[in-house]
């Protein structure tokens, strides 16, 4: 499957789970560490606003800062997917994408958007038990731009240590999630 339309769908799969998500759950801990699933949805729509300024036009985005869902985490997520499945549809992809830790085309900007889509997204549906099985061939699209973007020099900061190849699950969308330390318990 091809990135852009990988996110696309990525980002519908998204607000389908984020909508299964009550006011009360948002205050729930969740896998990354010292984030509840409200600041997990927050970053996540900062994120997607980041690239969809690129998809616009900007060629060096910067994510949103602040409360991005103010009263309604369904409504500000369904917002911003909306814009941005409409800008990637008609993006440049001739274009790159420059941001802090490197110069990106547009297929892998997406990319790193989808996989940002995909931990996220597996990240609040493991806090509250719930299931959130994305498309094989989406975790495919997004394991291939994570690792073309964590690369050897992981980022600790951003990414987990890896699952080594022992602790790892089986499965292959088990194994691309424990790629970015993430597995199920």
């Amino acid at each position: 499957m091809e990135t852009i339309p990988a996110l696309a769908e990525a980002l519908l799969d998204q607000v389908v789970l984020v909508r299964r998500i009550t006011r009360a759950q948002l205050s729930v801990a969740s896998a990354c560490p010292g984030w509840t699933i409200r600041h997990v949805i927050n970053h996540s729509i900062g994120v997607t606003q980041k690239f969809t300024r690129f998809a616009e036009g900007d060629d060096r985005p910067s994510a949103p800062t602040g409360d991005l869902i103010g009263d309604d985490h369904v409504q500000a997520l369904e917002c911003v997917v909306e814009l941005a499945r409409s800008a990637w549809a008609s993006v440049d992809t001739t274009r790159h994408c420059e941001l802090s830790f490197g110069s990106f085309s547009a297929d892998l900007a997406a990319g790193i958007n989808l996989f940002d889509v995909l931990a996220h997204g597996w990240d609040v549906a493991a806090a509250v038990g719930l299931d959130w099985d994305c498309a094989e061939d989406l975790w495919m699209c997004g394991f291939e731009a994570a690792t073309a973007v964590i690369g050897e020099q992981r980022d600790l900061a951003h990414y987990a240590n890896e699952v080594p190849e022992e602790a790892a699950p089986r499965e292959s969308s088990e194994r691309r999630r424990s790629a970015a330390g993430r597995v199920i318990p």
